[in-house]
């Protein structure tokens, strides 16, 4: 195989998509002499950088690898075409000090694109951080609006910034004429998820057969790069699946250690590691301490959880993998994630929360909350003066105002 190709499902998957990274790329590129693009296996890292750069290598091919292990220096400065992309670039960490030296001598804006599916600063063998010469941002497993092939949506963005919600805050959401084909696409994605490389494979059989060993390659390789253990695959396939099992109930280390014989101290390492992957996403809960953990991709969560259909927790998990492209894509709107749970039973699954206050979700079935979901709102809106509540119907309801803290919609109006 010739230096810097690459043959994978990525590669040949039956339908291209347009990211909705690309437009942050593009801001990146501009100033930044390093992007990376980092993410979870079969996001479509490989694919993205390969249409993004004007040379591509990726360093699962043994010659580049090899090329660059004994002479990182060279390989670094004989690149001439920009931007040159080194895909999974955390397998040589004698790569790092290489680029460093090249854009502290050579300061030209979008010299290398590097991807990887590994947080390389969570691997003690790589030094050197690139803090100050990089940009990264991560690539998401796909959203509706890109297998709808649609503009990135803003609404939520939009909906955090209104000091109160009133009538014209209905104009804001998805018009009601595209809601149900929309919804179609979401009933897809619940059952096929995000990843590229497996959600177009139409044969479930297949699917499931390709996550399965996906997850081998990421628990039996990629996690030992960032944890050295002598537990097998089993018992790390174990754990796995009893935090997919859990949803949105907060993470008990006492009850997995029942479980599984895994000791507290065992269980960080673990989640450090996962995390470290992109196998899983991390929530603090505010009201009680603890937090939840999600797992990166929808079908990912559905394939370990044994669900044989999604649940109101995959419904609330499939709002949170939609919603956050709707911030991490767009340069300068920071925001970050929690969960409010209280000892009493108060519970809104998901809050995003910025500078400027708190939006509270709650997915309901049908049109109408239930009385606790409606104490659950009561609490979290009595506790946050600067927060507002949104109610999201699985079903294509008509929106409507409760009140000008709370509004009822369909989740698809806002994703």
């Amino acid at each position: 195989m010739r230096p810097g190709t690459i043959i994978n499902l990525e590669g040949i998957m039956p339908h291209q998509r347009t990211r909705q990274i690309n437009e942050l790329y593009k801001k990146i590129v501009a100033f930044s002499p390093i992007i990376g693009i980092f993410g979870h296996r079969q996001v479509g890292k490989s694919t993205l950088a390969a249409s993004l750069a004007q040379s591509y290598f990726t360093l699962d091919d043994q010659d580049t690898r090899r090329q660059i292990h004994e002479n990182p220096k060279f390989f670094i400065t004989k690149q001439k075409k920009y931007p040159t992309a080194l895909d999974e670039c955390q397998l040589e960490p004698a790569l790092f000090p290489a680029l460093k030296e090249q854009v502290r001598v050579f300061k030209k804006p979008g010299q290398f694109l590097l991807t990887g599916s590994v947080r390389f600063t969570s691997r003690k063998a790589i030094r050197e951080s690139l803090a100050g010469r990089m940009v990264g941002v991560e690539l998401l497993p796909l959203i509706l609006s890109e297998l709808d092939q649609e503009p990135l949506p803003d609404t939520l963005l939009t909906l955090l910034k209104l000091p109160a919600f009133s009538q014209s805050s209905l104009d804001l959401l998805r018009p009601w004429s595209s809601v149900k084909a929309t919804q179609e696409s979401l009933e897809k994605y619940l059952v096929r998820g995000g990843l590229p490389g497996l959600c177009f494979i139409r044969e479930e059989r297949l699917r499931r057969e390709a996550m399965l060993a996906l997850h081998q390659l990421m628990l039996d390789r990629d996690l030992r790069l960032i944890l050295e253990t002598r537990l097998s695959l089993e018992a790390i396939t174990r754990f796995l699946r009893l935090i997919a099992a859990n949803g949105f109930n907060p993470y008990n280390a006492s009850e997995m250690k029942r479980r599984t014989g895994l000791s507290h101290q065992t269980q960080k390492n673990l989640l450090f590691a996962m995390e470290s992957i992109f196998l899983i996403r991390r929530i603090p809960i505010t009201g009680r301490s603890g937090e939840i953990i999600l797992m990166e991709d929808q079908y990912e969560e559905l394939v370990l959880s044994d669900a044989s259909h999604p649940n109101q927790d995959q419904l609330l998990s499939a709002f949170f993998r939609n919603s956050r492209a709707q911030f991490e894509y767009r340069l300068g709107s920071t925001v970050r994630y929690e969960s409010y749970q209280t000892r009493s039973g108060a519970r809104i699954p998901i809050v995003i929360v910025s500078d400027g206050g708190k939006l509270g979700v709650i997915v309901i079935e049908n049109d109408t909350p239930t009385l606790s979901q409606r104490r659950s709102v009561d609490s979290f809106l009595r506790h946050h003066a600067n927060a507002k509540a949104l109610y999201l119907s699985d079903n294509p309801v008509k929106p409507r105002m409760l009140d000008q803290r709370s509004m009822l919609c369909p989740m698809v109006s806002v994703i």
